[in-house]
């Protein structure tokens, strides 16, 4: 059984808590539809990344990047490397199964995720040239 993320953290970043949040919530099916895409090695994938979320006092771009790499995996984005896509340990899914639907809806909510983070990113960057612009003034 998966640990539950701290949601209730001293950290300031909102955006780690937006993702702890999210975890929390969402951890367990994004394991099993990590699994269901590409195995152990996809379950791992999401247990590095919680368990690197438990530790982390703000977002970071590694954790940014996982969090990117995750819903290219569940969006069945194969490319590996820009030469090469390797499909060799990915099952065919039946996409009229529950459990595509599932990984749809799943997905979908990573992109949420994914694009609150931006929108807090643009909010910073403009708070912060206000600042700049103020402190010229």
């Amino acid at each position: 059984m998966l640990r539950k993320l701290p949601t209730k953290t001293l950290s300031v970043d909102p955006q780690l808590a937006a993702v702890r949040a999210h975890f929390d919530k969402h951890g367990s099916a994004l394991c099993n539809a990590a699994g269901l895409i590409d195995g152990e090695s996809g379950i791992a994938r999401v247990l590095r990344l919680m368990s690197g979320l438990r530790e982390a006092s703000r977002l970071d771009r590694a954790t940014r990047r996982r969090l990117v790499d995750l819903h290219r995996l569940l969006s069945l984005d194969p490319v590996v490397d820009a030469f090469e896509p390797d499909l060799s340990s990915w099952v065919l899914l039946d996409p009229a199964s529950p459990e595509v639907e599932e990984l749809c809806l799943l997905t979908d909510r990573l992109y949420d995720l994914l694009v609150e983070i931006g929108e807090r990113d643009d909010e910073r960057d403009a708070l912060a040239l206000a600042l700049q612009a103020q402190d010229a003034a």
